[in-house]
């Protein structure tokens, strides 16, 4: 096999197809057996991201991350905003070895790093039911995803990508597959706007472990994963670990283009993992005993899909999501003043709502465009002692966006 960069090159520009999949296709001229040695592809998926802030402080926010809003905010200014950073480029290879082995391996970049800077989203390579590298952790359900305008998604969602050695086949049976997976543990710390758990970051020292086992036939199918967790964090300048684990359950129905998708999420320390929390170090807390505990979290989910005609169709999705804390040592509620409060021996209850109905019309077979209605609402409750004295807070803050966008793939 003889590849150089410039037939590579030539093979793009001549865009020879071999598949249905992506439009710009090349391929090897030696085979073994009826499949060339290599072929591969390059696609992008455009997409003209637009939104109106209706009201609920989230005019800086690009996605409709309900974790973002400030419980503690008066500011409803209406906001329009209109970018491209969601639109995705993908490369794709496959090589056919003499022994007849199949090497998958992808590329696949966004323009969300900041002010429309390029970042990695996968990159991984696929051989003998192995995949090594960075993609979709498999605590959650890569195959769901609800066909919304808005890329931040139900507020329990998981769509972590991570680095990670995953092992999957099936038990003989092809309906029935498992994963064993090695994630790279995740160990992000950025405070929030509403409160700081006082923790800070330390250095990790063993990789996430997870399960997976996944039905699948015509009508769909479900999904059961657990993940288990050592996660290490520094308060008042020492070290200290603690174990966190999680259950997820999720699945698709599917009828002629109609889908019903689903997942719900049990845990304890898996913060990290959730949409609207993820980041923001609320994996664990201190408690008045002197230890620290895992936060207990949350949430579910639901989508459905129904196609009115060939080309226009709607979607409707639900989500939950809460996490909670029980005598904590002591946490600052940043957004209350000027200065954040320091409470003591208080407890901390978070509670997340999100809403959506669109309608998309599918212009041509790759092109979409879509508007959807986006609701979403934030209750914080916080209690314990401030110099001694009782204190509680119960904040609630509500949202609403209008999604527009225009999306192509090719």
């Amino acid at each position: 096999m003889k590849i150089n960069i410039l037939s590579f090159l030539f093979l793009i520009i001549t865009c020879s197809l071999y598949g249905q999949d992506r439009i710009l296709t090349f391929a090897s001229k030696d085979s073994v057996g009826a499949e060339p040695v290599f072929k591969g592809s390059f696609g992008a998926n455009i997409k003209l991201n637009g939104y109106f802030d209706v009201y609920g402080g989230l005019q800086d926010s690009e996605t409709f991350n309900i974790g973002k809003i400030n419980v503690f905010g008066d500011d409803d200014s209406k906001s329009l905003n209109v970018d491209m950073y969601q639109t995705q480029l993908k490369f794709e290879s496959a090589l056919r070895t003499k022994e007849g082995k199949n090497i998958y391996a992808l590329v696949e970049f966004d323009f969300w790093g900041g002010n429309g800077h390029m970042r990695l989203r996968k990159a991984y390579v696929e051989f003998d039911h192995w995949q090594i590298g960075q993609g979709w952790a498999s605590f959650g359900d890569e195959a769901l995803w609800p066909n919304i305008m808005e890329w931040e998604g139900p507020p329990s969602g998981i769509w972590v990508r991570t680095p990670h050695i995953k092992y999957f086949n099936s038990f003989g049976n092809p309906n029935w597959r498992y994963i064993i997976a090695l994630d790279a543990p995740i160990a992000d710390v950025i405070r929030n706007s509403d409160l700081e758990p006082l923790l800070e970051e330390d250095y990790q020292t063993t990789p996430d472990v997870i399960l997976g086992m996944k039905h699948e036939k015509q009508w769909g199918h479900i999904r059961l994963s657990s993940i288990f967790r050592n996660i290490r964090y520094r308060y008042n300048d020492e070290s200290d670990a603690f174990l966190g684990y999680g259950l997820s359950f999720s699945g698709m129905l599917k009828k002629k283009r109609n889908n019903l998708q689903f997942q719900g999420i049990w845990g304890k320390g898996i913060a990290s993992y959730i949409t609207s929390i993820g980041g923001f170090g609320y994996d664990g807390f201190p408690t008045n005993t002197g230890t620290f505990e895992p936060t207990p979290t949350y949430g579910g989910w639901m989508a459905y899909e129904h196609y009115w005609t060939r080309k226009i169709h709607t979607n409707m999705v639900l989500g939950y999501s809460r996490f909670y804390t029980n005598d904590t040592e002591r946490y600052l509620l940043s957004g209350v003043e000027e200065d954040p409060i320091t409470v003591i021996g208080g407890d901390i209850n978070h509670r997340h709502g999100y809403g959506i109905i669109n309608i998309m019309f599918d212009h041509y077979e790759r092109m979409t465009y879509g508007i959807e209605l986006n609701y979403g609402i934030k209750s914080l409750q916080g209690d314990g002692y401030v110099d001694e004295d009782p204190f509680k807070e119960d904040k609630s803050r509500d949202a609403m966006r209008i999604s527009f966008g225009f999306m192509f793939y090719f």
